[in-house]
C-alpha cells in the first residue's frame, strides 16, 4: 500500500531509486511557435550517469531555501516524487513557481499517481504565492501530452535561464486560478 509524505533531507539521495525505465516512440520539438511531433525510438533504462547526483544537489538547495518536496512510498521504497521551487519566475505575465521534479517509477505509472502529485504541486505553487506553475518537460510525446492533458499551455518565450539549462525541453505553464 502506498503512503505519501513530505520529503526530508535524508530522503533526497533515494530519489535515484525511482525507476525511470521507458520506451519512447515519439518526441516533440518547438518549431515556429508550434509543437511538431516526430518519430524517434529511444529506450531509457534509468538515470543518465551523474544526473541523479546532480539532481540531488539541486533539490537539496531547493529544500533548504523553502521549496516543497513530496513523495509516495511503497512501504519504505520511494516510488514517486514531486518538487516545487519557491523561487519566482516572471513569465507569461505571471509570477510562476517551477515544478523542478516529477517522476513516477515504471511499475507505478498508469494509476493516477503522477496526476495526483501534479495536482498537489499546483496547490503548493499557489500556497507559495504563485499565479502559475512552470514546467520544463522532457520532450517525449508521452510526457508533454501528460502535462497538456492537465491544462498546461505552451510557453512561446521560455525563461532564458531555464531554456539555457534544458534547450530541448518543451517549456509549459499552468495558470492557477
Amino acid at each position: 500500500m502506498l503512503h505519501e509524505r513530505l520529503l526530508q533531507e535524508y530522503d533526497i539521495p533515494h530519489l535515484k531509486r525511482i525507476d525511470r525505465r521507458e520506451v519512447i516512440h515519439e518526441f516533440y520539438r518547438l518549431q515556429d511557435g508550434h509543437l511538431l511531433c516526430y518519430p524517434q525510438h529511444e529506450v531509457v533504462t534509468g538515470w543518465p550517469p551523474g544526473e541523479a547526483e546532480q539532481d540531488a544537489r539541486l533539490l537539496l538547495a531547493c529544500q533548504r531555501r523553502g521549496g516543497w518536496l513530496y513523495g509516495a512510498f511503497d512501504e519504505e521504497r520511494l516510488v514517486a516524487a514531486a518538487v516545487v521551487d519557491c523561487l519566482v519566475i516572471h513569465n507569461a505575465g505571471l509570477h510562476l513557481r517551477q515544478l523542478k521534479f516529477l517522476h513516477v517509477s515504471h511499475d507505478y505509472r498508469g494509476r493516477g499517481l503522477g496526476q495526483r502529485l501534479f495536482g498537489l504541486a499546483a496547490e503548493q505553487a499557489r500556497r507559495l504565492g504563485g499565479e502559475g506553475l512552470y514546467v520544463s518537460a522532457t520532450p517525449s510525446r508521452h510526457t508533454v501530452d501528460f502535462y497538456r492533458r492537465l491544462g498546461c499551455e505552451l510557453l512561446l518565450a521560455p525563461d532564458p535561464e531555464l531554456y539555457r539549462l534544458e534547450p530541448e525541453d518543451i517549456h509549459l505553464y499552468l495558470r492557477l486560478a
